[in-house]
């Protein structure tokens, strides 16, 4: 064991000596490594830090789970039904003539909130709306809520940035209403607006506050009221809702509940998964635009340090020669060859490590001003150690590899032929 040791101690020595010989290809490929290194950590930290804000942004307004009724196409047809057995084919097929509200919802919601996987559960009531403007009308949404249990689920209180939000409760036929529906009706906190339901109802609300979201789909279409005020502008009764948005501890239980609650309650549903699936699989693509980018880096630092490697084998053949006729073996020799790029690998990464944090820390605290992303004030960076870690470990293997295959044709270098000449 003693021996070993001293026989690894010598080759480093030896590797040591090397590359101090070819000094500035060192350099070069530690500073190769060190750049493929800094701009996969940058990279990867500031798109997903992006990701990450963007991410948040959009789950502030989408619950992890979701349960409605949709209008659907009947499972068979009356053709179906008189002649069973025959191959009916039924054009245009009108829909299950059903009520869009939620069965007993209210007794749903009671029991969902006592699930202790469940963080926060609203009922609402979701219309769409005509907003009169002169002798024109713009398109909107109403959203129906419990206001207290909405701020619970997206934390709404937050995005008024005019007038009141407690006032939306207190106030007959008061509505939030989106900065941009607020822009495009020109109308602001206190102003009264005309709405014009589906059916044809004229219903005045007034405009109790304005908030502002960072999507700008929400803000031009999207008004909240209390669920009293939507149920009369509808003229239904108290326990009419049409959807109920929950909120879980663990948002990846989402997609197995919703099975279950749907089988349960006989109500169709969604996820946090199927809702924004465009959003994740966009996450995906980007981050694998990062590694390929990065891997492609440090391909080229590791050829460079394949042929420092090569080239240096072939200017100390002579001396490789001595080494193997002197009694170290084929594995010492390696070790010379090997030690070296672990060596330019080892270093390289860490230097990379370092800028990547040092430019990442910069440019997170680069300000940001933005009339849509309202709650970025500063460029969004991720500083998760696996990024890191991740970084380092493919930065020793790409070294590895490249030293690799030279360090094994120097030990098979076979020592009397090369010194005979």
């Amino acid at each position: 064991m003693k021996q070993r040791l001293t026989n690894i101690a010598l080759s480093a020595s030896i590797a040591a000596t090397y590359m101090k010989a070819k000094l500035r290809q060192t350099l070069v490929a530690t500073a190769g490594v060190a750049f493929g290194i800094t701009v996969f950590i940058f990279m990867v930290s500031f798109i997903q830090g992006t990701n990450e804000y963007t991410q948040d942004v959009v789950f502030q307004q989408s619950p992890h789970l979701r349960m409605y009724n949709e209008v659907q196409i009947a499972d068979q047809s009356l053709l179906d039904r008189r002649f069973p057995g025959v191959i009916n084919q039924v054009h245009h097929q009108k829909p299950k003539d059903i009520l869009l509200n939620l069965k007993d919802a209210n007794q749903v919601l009671g029991e969902l909130r006592a699930d202790p996987r469940v963080q926060a559960a609203s009922g609402a009531i979701t219309t769409q709306v005509f907003f009169r403007l002169g002798s024109s009308s713009l398109n909107g949404k109403i959203n129906g809520v419990d206001l207290k249990r909405e701020d619970q689920l997206f934390n709404l209180s937050s995005k008024v940035i005019e007038g009141s939000y407690e006032e939306v409760n207190v106030k007959t036929n008061s509505i939030l209403m989106g900065v941009g529906l607020a822009k495009r009706l020109n109308v602001t906190t206190g102003d009264q607006t005309l709405i014009t339901t589906e059916k044809g109802g004229n219903f005045p609300v007034i405009v109790a506050g304005i908030f502002k979201t960072g999507l700008t789909d929400i803000d031009k279409q999207q008004c909240y009221a209390s669920i009293k005020t939507v149920q009369k502008l509808l003229g239904v009764p108290a326990s009419y809702l049409t959807e109920i948005k929950v909120k879980l501890f663990d948002k990846e239980l989402a997609p197995e509940m919703s099975g279950q609650w749907q089988a349960r309650y006989h109500y169709q549903g969604s996820d946090w998964k199927k809702d924004n699936a465009s959003l994740l699989e966009g996450d995906v693509l980007r981050r694998m635009i990062v590694y390929g980018v990065a891997g492609t880096i440090l391909l080229v630092a590791g050829f460079g340090i394949f042929n420092i490697l090569t080239m240096m084998i072939y200017e100390k053949m002579k001396e490789i020669a001595i080494l193997k006729a002197t009694g170290f073996s084929d594995s010492d020799v390696r070790g010379i060859f090997l030690t070296q790029a672990l060596v330019i690998g080892a270093a390289g990464a860490v230097m990379g490590l370092v800028f990547g944090f040092l430019i990442s820390y910069a440019v997170s605290k680069v300000p940001f001003n933005s009339d849509v992303m309202i709650t970025l004030d500063h460029l969004p960076v991720s500083f998760k150690p696996v990024y890191y870690i991740t970084g380092f470990t493919f930065g020793i293997l790409t070294t590895a590899l490249s030293g690799y295959l030279p360090s094994r044709k120097a030990a098979k270098m076979d020592p009397i032929s090369i010194l005979r000449g």
